[in-house]
């Protein structure tokens, strides 16, 4: 059966957090719980879902600030993220949480590797780095359902920005263009923030593909 994405915008930056749910099995993933997790609670009820698991695309604050209210509430719930995220959930400071004064730091997470498969809700959720906003940033895609949650990375004609702590315009350029533009381009993107795309969208407007271009020709 296939699985459908509701769209939760939470927090004063209004990131996206996704619901991915099997109506059939009753069951979720939840994929950057940013904040309010009561609201984000109310909708897995108002679903009729219980969550498997917690899938992190990066540590930023803004995506993981409601993280360990959903673990004291579904004990036993297992966090994901990428290996190469776990300096920065670790760390008030590069989380961006201790600017903002809502210090938050994650432990006890399960890191994966690249290109990594999960099967949760008996779908295989392959894990792609994606490094530029954040050094462990990853997207997730599941094959079968058509779908890449793709986090702070790749936006609907834009992309995540590289001017925070060990960001790197390099990096997400390269990301963007070696890891994601390759995904059949019917695949529909849900991002950090903001609209949904596709990729076939983003292979004719994502300013990535010039910017990759005019390296590659250097």
């Amino acid at each position: 059966m296939a699985l459908k994405t509701k769209i939760i915008q939470v927090g004063l930056i209004e990131t996206n957090c996704y619901i991915v749910y099997d109506e059939e099995i009753r069951k979720c993933i939840i994929i950057d719980p940013g904040a309010q997790a009561d609201k984000i609670i109310r909708c897995m009820d108002e679903l009729c879902v219980k969550p498997e698991a917690i899938l992190l695309t990066h540590g930023h604050f803004d995506h993981i600030l409601a993280v360990d209210d959903l673990r004291n509430k579904y004990n036993e719930l297992k966090v994901y993220a990428l290996d190469k995220e776990e300096a920065l959930l670790e760390s008030a400071e590069l989380n961006l949480s201790q600017k903002f004064e809502v210090t938050i730091t994650l432990n006890n997470v399960l890191y994966l590797k690249d290109n990594e498969v999960l099967n949760l809700m008996g779908h295989d959720i392959n894990v792609i780095a994606t490094p530029g906003h954040t050094p462990g940033g990853c997207c997730y895609y599941i094959e079968d359902n058509g779908s890449l949650y793709s986090g702070d990375t790749l936006f609907c004609e834009s992309y995540g920005r590289t001017d925070l702590p060990y960001g790197s315009m390099t990096e997400i350029v390269k990301s963007i263009a070696e890891r994601l533009m390759p995904l059949p381009e019917e695949t529909v993107v849900y991002p950090g923030h903001e609209m949904s795309t596709t990729i076939g969208h983003e292979r004719k407007y994502n300013i990535c593909n010039v910017i990759y271009q005019r390296e590659m020709a250097k």
